[in-house]
């Protein structure tokens, strides 16, 4: 059953808000996700979301507020159902003495929950544009290098133990293929349209290793090597 709670407060960040909610349900591990939905409103479905911190005074989530489904979440007390955590998080015991992050784009957001349980973590990402790119101000990086336009990220993979990624598919295809080639295992975070979160609509089924899998119980975080 989702939990009720509400709007505690929200800040812009570029094209982006970051939306606090009263800390009234699990805030889950790095990687995992919830679905939010305000009450009251004609939107049918929920929209997954990852937390990027929890504390005493809320969960803090980033996102575009556009459309009917997410934009009611600018108004401090709205009310909204959630549900979750969702999914399978990373696994940061593998992380190793040299972490490497690479993020493109809202996929940052993903990594904060990352580079604060990893305090030598070394961010890389990506954006569109510099206004986007003020998502790395929600990652606590030791070490933060980016770049406008994803494809152009270029981390010192060799130098890593371990590779957290979070992006856009394509981004992270081409991020586990250099990770591969180094010799340093990657789990990366993969992105795919959810309607349910818990695997009732295969809507979010994607080809890994060769079969299909649902990422909203097989991931959204997955072993690099299988893509």
């Amino acid at each position: 059953m989702p939990e009720s709670t509400r709007v505690v407060s929200t800040r812009a960040l570029g094209p982006f808000s970051v939306v606090t909610l009263e800390p009234s349900f699990a805030p889950g591990v790095p990687g995992q996700f919830h679905m939010l939905r305000v009450a009251g409103t004609s939107a049918f479905l929920p929209r997954p979301l990852s937390a990027v911190r929890a504390g005493e005074h809320g969960v803090e989530f980033l996102c575009q507020l556009s459309g009917k489904a997410l934009a009611p979440l600018a108004e401090v007390g709205c009310a909204v159902d959630v549900s979750g955590p969702f999914g399978c998080g990373f696994d940061l015991g593998s992380a190793g003495e040299r972490p490497l992050l690479v993020g493109g784009g809202f996929g940052v957001a993903l990594l904060a929950g990352v580079a604060e349980a990893l305090p030598g973590a070394r961010l890389h990402a990506g954006f569109r544009d510099a206004g986007a790119a003020l998502a790395c101000e929600l990652v606590p990086a030791a070490e933060i290098v980016t770049a406008i336009a994803p494809d152009r990220v270029a981390p010192p993979y060799a130098d890593a133990t371990a590779v957290f990624a979070a992006g856009p598919t394509a981004m992270m295809q081409a991020v586990a293929r250099a990770a591969s080639d180094a010799g340093v295992p990657s789990q990366v975070a993969l992105e795919a349209p959810m309607a349910c979160g818990y695997g009732a609509c295969y809507g979010c089924a994607v080809r890994l290793g060769g079969q299909l899998v649902r990422l909203c119980i097989d991931g959204p975080v997955v072993d690099g090597a299988l893509l």
